[in-house]
């Protein structure tokens, strides 16, 4: 088929949108054409998520809407929900539409082949312990995610992942470091080390765990990117900070100063029912304080689940706790949500609907007041760096009518992650501003609830 479009849309976790690029550009070696209307395309490929009762919901939707809007086009679904969906029974009398071609997140690999290849056989990804095939050369944000890890086996009570992803799956060294360059040399500044589980990398193949992947990383990249170009992890689990984690996160030149930390809850009794018994949150705080020598300033967010099976005030209060001296910038927390198929689905002591909306209210709040006071810090600093990640967005309603484009502002995270709007300095456009490369060395001049105003630093926005 010649001249054909396609249009992609991703829900959920920076593994799947990493998978979504990998298609996008397989697809269009083969002659296809993005387009951003429905109606447009030839072919459309839903890749889902399924970690909470949410998304899959929203996978669902999605090939409704989608199959109203494009009755004609070729309509894919993929990714962790693919499997959810074909075991869902709709309610009697529900209007329901279906995908022309269902496929497993085992089997996702095979869209490389384009939205027409043959899914009969054996499943490629199902067949092999390989790392799946994925690659990239660019992104459509700013900021990649280079993808190292696949999988999970630990299997926590609330979790889906390991039935919807399979078991760990380590990328090699050599492949992981060939991405990055590609895409640091194709101009990006900023990329995001994730996977499913990347306490899990190596455990499966002889390529060494996170901690020397992130050495040998660093020390491949650092000569030609170090000052123009950092790394940032997605994702670690506390009981990975043991001494060799911190001095690996100290030593490491290109580093972000900023850890994402999945610790869940801060009562030891509801970390045990949810199967995460192997660390507490005191090794957490131990680790950040050893960390601290090395990172004075540093950002930290954190996910967390309220209303778990059996959650008590007592846990609750625990928790908050554990929230106030910590020394948070942010954080995701999600009332828990009930997914069949997972031990905790099946617990006593199910915690109504409205106390679970309530309780995560509570720690929102909680969060908001620690993110507040991070800001405030963050506007104390006299310089920061900002990768920018998105094109230049109107300052106000009446700024977009400007035709120099000046009185726009870039927008984009530091090196903390903290969200920043970079102000052009006089004279020059947000246009401007963003053709510039490099990393954009700013100083605060503002901040509010939700980010910082910056502005280049004497008018030279790069190192």
């Amino acid at each position: 088929m010649s001249g054909w479009k396609f249009l992609f849309v991703t829900f959920g976790c920076k593994v799947n949108q990493y998978e979504t690029q990998a298609l996008r550009e397989a697809w269009t070696a083969q002659g296809g054409e993005e387009c951003a209307a429905p109606a447009q395309a030839d072919a459309i490929c839903i890749n889902s998520c399924a970690i909470t009762a949410k998304g899959e919901r929203d996978a669902r939707n999605a090939v409704f809407r989608l199959r109203r809007e494009a009755p004609e086009a070729r309509l894919i679904l993929t990714g962790c929900s693919a499997r959810l969906f074909a075991a869902y029974t709709p309610r009697p009398g529900a209007v329901w539409a279906e995908p022309d071609l269902l496929v497993p997140q085992e089997e996702k690999s095979r869209l490389l082949a384009g939205p027409w290849a043959d899914m009969d056989g054996t499943p490629p990804d199902a067949a092999s312990p390989a790392f799946p095939p994925f690659r990239i050369s660019g992104f459509k944000r700013a900021r990649p995610v280079l993808k190292v890890q696949d999988g999970c086996a630990h299997r926590c009570t609330y979790c889906i992942v390991p039935q919807t992803r399979g078991r760990p799956r380590s990328r090699p060294v050599r492949d992981i470091v060939d991405e990055a360059r590609r895409l640091l040399t194709a101009g990006h500044t900023e990329l995001m080390v994730s996977g499913v589980n990347l306490a899990q990398y190596g455990r499966d193949a002889d390529t060494g765990d996170f901690w020397s992947l992130l050495r040998t990383l660093d020390a491949a990249l650092a000569p030609d990117f170090a000052g123009r170009a950092r790394l940032r992890v997605s994702s670690l689990e506390p009981g990975q900070l043991d001494q060799r984690g911190i001095e690996t996160l100290s030593a490491c030149r290109m580093l972000c100063p900023h850890l994402h930390i999945s610790l869940q809850h801060g009562s030891r009794a509801v970390l045990r029912r949810m199967g995460r018994g192997h660390y507490t949150p005191d090794m957490l705080e131990r680790a950040l304080a050893q960390l601290a020598r090395h990172w004075p300033v540093m950002g930290l967010g954190t996910d967390i689940i309220a209303g778990f099976p059996g959650e008590t005030e007592e846990d609750l209060r625990l928790l908050l706790e554990l929230v106030e001296r910590l020394p948070l910038s942010y954080a995701h927390v999600f009332p828990y949500s009930r997914r069949p198929g997972t031990a905790a689905a099946r617990f006593a002591g199910q915690v109504p609907h409205a106390l679970k909306l309530e309780r995560a209210a509570r720690l929102r709040e909680a969060v908001a007041q620690k993110k507040r006071l991070f800001l405030q810090a963050q506007r104390a600093l006299p310089r920061m760096l900002v990768a920018a990640d998105r094109p230049p967005v109107a300052d106000a309603p009446g700024d977009a009518a400007c035709p120099s484009g000046e009185g726009q502002v870039v927008q984009g995270v530091n090196e903390f992650y903290a969200a920043c709007r970079v102000r052009p300095a006089a004279g020059m456009t947000g246009d401007a501003l963003c053709r510039r490369t490099g990393l954009l060395a700013v100083r605060p001049v503002a901040c509010d609830e939700r980010e910082l105003t910056v502005e280049p630093l004497d008018g030279r926005p790069r190192l």
